[in-house]
């Protein structure tokens, strides 16, 4: 019911002081190109100004861990523009979800991997700090499975998010 520069406000008045940017239509769909020029940035991080609300993370939900190589390869596009679109919103902290199928675990961590392979160097370059949950109906669904999958890509700049 509430446009997206109207949230920052709708936190203060809720006497909230941060918020996490969640999937919306006019930001970054669930599962599709980010919508939101720079310009639309810009008009958000000055709404959080003038609204004394801060945004804490920012979390896409994307298709990195897909085992369809052009969905996959679509998401990772899709996350280099979200990981510009955040750090402009002077952000640093981003969560998400594996994504990937459970049935298809296999490929779908090795689509992770190569996902990471890309997206990290813009990641580290930018400082971005990516929390992962491990949620349900993704190639990774356990805590410890998950930790592990995380431990692997060896980055300070990737992590885990208890949910």
């Amino acid at each position: 019911t509430h446009s997206l520069l109207e949230f920052p406000q709708l936190a203060a008045d809720l006497g909230y002081d941060h918020l996490q940017l969640t999937p919306h239509a006019d930001f970054l769909p669930f599962f599709g190109h980010p919508k939101a020029d720079d310009r639309l940035v810009a008009d958000l991080r000055a709404a959080c100004r003038a609204a004394g609300v801060q945004i804490a993370s920012v979390l896409p939900v994307l298709r990195w861990s897909s085992p369809d190589p052009d969905a996959r390869e679509a998401a990772v596009r899709y996350w280099k523009r979200a990981v510009r679109m955040t750090v402009d919103l002077g952000v640093q902290q981003m969560n998400t979800e594996f994504s990937g199928r459970p049935e298809l675990s296999e490929e779908s961590e090795r689509a992770f991997y190569r996902s990471m392979e890309e997206l990290l160097p813009l990641v580290e370059a930018e400082g971005v700090h990516i929390a992962i949950d491990p949620h349900p109906d993704d190639f990774v669904e356990q805590g410890l499975a998950a930790w592990r999958v995380i431990r692997g890509v060896n980055s300070p700049n990737l992590g885990f998010a208890y949910v």
